[in-house]
């Protein structure tokens, strides 16, 4: 419902525009407290006042005292939670000699650290996003960071979700509710997810009963599908494949996953995904970048046995309902709703249905998620 209502809304520019501005300035939740140096062992929060996280609060720590410090949380966390936390996280600063100590628990992101940190994270990045691309900033400047809870900052994700301890990771996608909520109850399925990342889906699929989950990717240095080849970037990701690596061993781990041989994660290329079929095929954000989308639509509907959930971004359809957009911004080709869902027929599929469409006359390009099932066989 929630998704209908944004999506409506978006018809409207002005109005969206509106109330984006709304919710960045009037009801943002994410608030900060400025902790002078000479206060670090007797914060008085009743004499002190929150600011809320925005850009024009923010110029206040740009002009702080670089040794002061900065206590970021949540005002839907109780002042008496705040004093414990705010407490915990400064004896990690005072008797750990930590630069920045936060909460790995929270799922708000508390944590303290010092100015001097913050206005170095500004010369990199939009200070109003903080703690978004962390994982880089504190490997650049080498920021010496403690954890009360599960420590997380140190590993590399893409998507950001909520562990098992309670703690948000930190995504250099933003976060993935939006993918993980059409993730079904998979009772006694097999799951496969294409482009899997550090997994996130992975895990989600085991949380919701899967027997069996697997997560493929391909070496994005080497494989990564670009046209022409000849200029394909150095770099197509910012994230290595050691890093990410570490933080699927990280999630196996904290998800007493370890030895379990119901995870699986592997390297392997959406035009040749194997003979191997999967009750339940997931793939998110993969179709629009890719040079051949329509063998590659014909590869996902040979691996799936019942069901495939197929993500990627679309284009308005105008006029002719089966358009297709080729677009110079990241990505390559982007098919109206009714494009695919007519490619998908046509590969075999037996049902498609369009469960979510973000495209409209405003946004020209935008999520588009289709549900393609097969006669399941007796």
């Amino acid at each position: 419902m929630l998704n209908k209502i944004k999506f409506f809304i978006s018809n409207f520019k002005f109005l969206y525009s509106f109330l984006k501005w709304l919710k960045n300035n009037y009801f943002n939740t994410k608030i900060f407290f400025l902790i002078p140096k000479n206060e670090i062992n007797n914060f008085n929060f009743k004499k002190s006042k929150y600011l809320t996280f925005n850009k024009k609060n923010l110029n206040y720590v740009i002009l702080a005292n670089e040794k002061d410090y900065i206590f970021i949380t949540d005002k839907n966390i109780s002042k008496n939670q705040l004093k414990g936390k705010l407490n915990n996280l400064l004896y990690l600063i005072i008797n750990d000699g930590a630069d920045l100590a936060y909460d790995g628990n929270c799922p708000y992101q508390s944590e303290v650290m010092l100015v001097h940190d913050l206005k170095k994270y500004s010369q990199k990045f939009t200070l109003e996003l903080y703690p978004y691309k962390f994982f880089y900033f504190y490997k650049e400047f080498n920021i010496k960071f403690k954890s009360i809870g599960i420590n997380h900052r140190k590993y590399n994700f893409n998507g950001s979700f909520i562990l098992p301890g309670g703690g948000l990771t930190i995504g250099d996608s933003g976060n993935v509710n939006f993918r993980l909520n059409f993730i079904p109850d998979l009772s006694n399925k097999t799951f496969l997810d294409i482009g899997s990342e550090e997994g996130y889906s992975v895990f989600n699929a085991l949380k919701k009963n899967a027997k069996f989950a697997k997560g493929v990717n391909i070496h994005e240095s080497e494989e990564y599908d670009y046209f022409p080849r000849y200029l394909v970037p150095k770099r197509a990701t910012g994230r290595l494949e050691k890093d990410k690596e570490e933080t699927r061993n990280f999630l196996k781990k904290i998800y007493n996953l370890e030895n379990s041989s119901r995870v699986s994660f592997d390297y392997k290329n959406i035009y040749d995904l194997g003979n191997d079929k999967y009750d339940f095929v997931f793939c998110f954000g993969v179709l629009y970048h890719l040079k051949n989308p329509y063998l590659a639509i014909e590869n996902l509907f040979n691996i799936t046995k019942e069901t495939l959930l197929l993500e990627t971004q679309g284009s308005f359809a105008g006029k002719n309902k089966f358009s297709v957009l080729l677009s110079s911004e990241d990505g390559f080709v982007r098919h109206s709703p009714e494009a695919l869902k007519f490619l998908l027929l046509k590969a075999g599929f037996n049902s498609v249905e369009v469960i979510f469409s973000g495209v409209n006359k405003i946004k020209t390009i935008s999520n588009i998620v289709l549900k393609a099932t097969k006669k399941i066989k007796n």
